[in-house]
Formats: C-alpha cells, sequence, structure tokens
C-alpha cells in the first residue's frame, strides 16, 4: 500500500503535458509500422540487382533534407514564443504522410515520402523535446520515464502481434499491397491523434537567453558546456551505426533468413516487454548512476549484433533472442536518457537538436549508401559494422563523458 500511495503522489504532482505525452505514446504505438515500411518499399523494388544501393539512395535522400532543415528548426523552436503552437503546426503538416504511403505505388514516390516525413519531423521533434523536458523536474525525471515508459509498454505489448495478424488476413509480407493497409490504419489514428494534442496539449513557459546575431553563432555557443563535444559525438556514432544498419535489418531477416511477420511481431513485442523493467531500471540508474548503468550494458547491445550473423536461415526464432538482448540494453538505457535531458541546458535545447540533426542529417546522406554498399558484398557486414562502431568508438565516448555533478 505504502509503495501504491508513492505511486499516486507522484502521478497527482505530475504536469498536464507529461500525461498528454504519456497518452500520445501509448496511441501513437497501438499499431506500430516497426520494419514494415522498408519490406514494403523492398517489394515494390522488385529484382533490382543493386537492392542494397537504392535502398540507400531513399534513406539518404531523406536524411538530406533532415541536413536542410535540422538546424533552423531547432534555432527557431529556441525562439518561439509559443512552443505549443510551433509543435502543433508540425504534427499538421505530418498527418498526411501515412496516407502518401498509402497510396504509394513506386519506390521513386516513396523517396519523396520519405522526404517528407524527415522535413515534417524536423518541425516538430525540437518543439516536443522541449515540451516533454519541461514537463518533469530533476528530481522526478528518471521515475517519471519510467513510469511513463512501463506504461506505455502495458499498451503496446500486443499490438505487434495484432498488426502481424493484419498482415497475415490480407495475405502476408510476400507483396507489397498486404503491408498496404497498415498505412491507413496509422493515418486514422494520426488524425484522432493531433485533435487529441491540440484539445489537450498546455503551452510551456521556458527562461529564454538574450537573442544572438544569427544561427551559426547560436550553434557554435551550445559547446560552451564543458563535455558537450564529447556527448555530441557520440550522439553522431549512434547515427552513424543506426543509419548503416536501419534499412536493411528487417530485409536481412525476412529475405535471407527467412523470418516472417509473425517472428518481426514477437521480436518486436518482446522488445515492448523488456520495457516493463523500466521502474527497477529506473532504480538501479538512481542507485548505482545513471551513467555508469547505461555504460556497462552496451554489452547486451553487442550480444544482439552478433547473434543475426550466426543466426541459420532454419532457426529465425534467434532473431528474437537478439532483440530481447537488444531491448535489455535499451532499457537499461533509461539512465541516460535523464542525464543527457540534464546535462544540455533546456534554454539551448532547440539548437541542441538542431545541431545534432544538422550533423546527424549528414551523417545520414552518407551512411545509408554506405549500408548498401556493404549490403550487397555481404549482407552479415552491416552487423559487424554495427558492433564495431558500438564496441569500440561509442562505448569509450560514453566512458570518457564528465558527470553532471563533476562537470
Amino acid at each position: 500500500m505504502e509503495a501504491l500511495e508513492r505511486v499516486k503522489g507522484f502521478w497527482s504532482r505530475q504536469s498536464r503535458n507529461y500525461k498528454v505525452f504519456l497518452g500520445r505514446d501509448a496511441l501513437t504505438q497501438l499499431f506500430p509500422l516497426g520494419d514494415y515500411w522498408n519490406i514494403f518499399i523492398r517489394r515494390l523494388v522488385g529484382d533490382e540487382k543493386e537492392i542494397g544501393l537504392i535502398l540507400g539512395l531513399i534513406r539518404s535522400i531523406g536524411s538530406s533534407v533532415n541536413t536542410l532543415l535540422s538546424l533552423p528548426s531547432g534555432w527557431l523552436a529556441d525562439r518561439a514564443k509559443n512552443v505549443r503552437r510551433f509543435y502543433l503546426v508540425g504534427k499538421a503538416l505530418s498527418m498526411p504522410t501515412a496516407l502518401m504511403r498509402f497510396l504509394a505505388r513506386t519506390w521513386p514516390v516513396c523517396a519523396i515520402v520519405g522526404a517528407y516525413d524527415s522535413a515534417t519531423t524536423r518541425v516538430t521533434e525540437p518543439a516536443a523535446e522541449i515540451i516533454s523536458i519541461h514537463s518533469l523536474s530533476n528530481e522526478d525525471r528518471v521515475r517519471g520515464i519510467s513510469l511513463r515508459q512501463t506504461i506505455t509498454t502495458i499498451v503496446t505489448i500486443p499490438a505487434p502481434m495484432i498488426t502481424a495478424f493484419i498482415i497475415t488476413y490480407f495475405g502476408g509480407l510476400g507483396l507489397a499491397d498486404n503491408i498496404r493497409p497498415l498505412f491507413l490504419i496509422q493515418f486514422l489514428i494520426g488524425v484522432f491523434l493531433f485533435v487529441f494534442m491540440l484539445t489537450q496539449l498546455q503551452d510551456v513557459t521556458v527562461t529564454r537567453t538574450r537573442p544572438r546575431s544569427g544561427v551559426l553563432r547560436d550553434l557554435f555557443s551550445i559547446f560552451k558546456v564543458r563535455g558537450l563535444k564529447l556527448l555530441f559525438f557520440r550522439d553522431c556514432m549512434v547515427t552513424l551505426k543506426d543509419s548503416i544498419r536501419g534499412s536493411f535489418t528487417a530485409i536481412y531477416m525476412v529475405d535471407l533468413k527467412g523470418a516472417d511477420q509473425f517472428i518481426l511481431g514477437w521480436r518486436q513485442s518482446i522488445a515492448a516487454a523488456a520495457n516493463l523493467f523500466s521502474i527497477p531500471a529506473g532504480y538501479l540508474a538512481d542507485r548505482f548512476g545513471r551513467k555508469r548503468v547505461a555504460v556497462y550494458t552496451r554489452v547486451f547491445g553487442w550480444v544482439a549484433y552478433f547473434l543475426p550473423i550466426i543466426t541459420p536461415a532454419t532457426n529465425p526464432e534467434y532473431f528474437i533472442v537478439a532483440g530481447l538482448f537488444e531491448s535489455l540494453r535499451n532499457v537499461l538505457m533509461i539512465g541516460w536518457r535523464a542525464f543527457d535531458q540534464e546535462f544540455v541546458p533546456l534554454e539551448v535545447r532547440g539548437r541542441w537538436w538542431g545541431a545534432r540533426m544538422l550533423v546527424g542529417g549528414i551523417i545520414g546522406i552518407i551512411a545509408p549508401i554506405i549500408g548498401g554498399i556493404l549490403y550487397d558484398i555481404n549482407p552479415d557486414y552491416i552487423w559487424w559494422t554495427a558492433l564495431f562502431i558500438d564496441a569500440c568508438v561509442i562505448f569509450p565516448a560514453m566512458v570518457m563523458i564528465p558527470d553532471v555533478k563533476k562537470r
């Protein structure tokens, strides 16, 4: 009873925006696309020999848009008098994306849809980040993230399997038209979600520093905080790792190792179930150090990158085990998310996001093409590359970043 009272007390003192974003996360995950968009594009491409290069090019086009818009969007978010309105404009612009996916018939159209999705995301993300961070106090941050992730998980555990049954009903993963209905469902959820955010979200008040003379000067000013350059480098390396393999993970599992929609569904459901350990993970992070727990649990990710390489085509269920290890790594990173939010001052958070998206966009232009070339040479290389970057670059960078209290 005492634990229940503590939870009630925590919930009662949280802001309305914290609860609204929790509802947003749950609604977004009702029918997750997961890896189905990449499989959909793969089916539209057909039997092209350079499949890896084509998929990498599509991802690269979206990243080019990221690069062009990321810095201005972060700069504008830091100056927006009404952050709520800025966020809702982005959400309104993003609503047609799922409908565009539903109507797409060729892979070049998918490239256009990806570019549009990137553009609207760049408008939305900096403002969403500011609102989300503002909705929690530093004292409640880890517990708030843990509770939000746990409640969202309860909704999302059955969602991937429901999606798998929908795809099975329409014929499986063999044709693009069998996957297409998912996008229409996503569009309808998006409309409802926008109405929900429009009517429930409250504006936030953020203390602004005096505006400087221009965008580039503001960009370089964020690095005056000690350790921020190293954190920035770490985030860029994560982007590089994920961009190299991101477009090919599902295709690797389905086309090369024999996974079907139920393997993908179980993988996503187990990943969601792992988030039920968010509250214990948050306790571990507060007890032993937010950064320390995140750094030394990277090993779970290394196992997750190695298992697909040794998975035989006769046993694609090994991908479920790999997904479990990756999910354990992700849930134990909950302390790092709180650490990251406290490390970067709130008044420069928009510019921080803009700078990350700018450099991440540049990386994202090149990395998917590299991934495509590696995939065409030997698909296993995308996993070996991810393992090397994580173990030999990201891990040491995280170790060297100073703790907030020591900064």
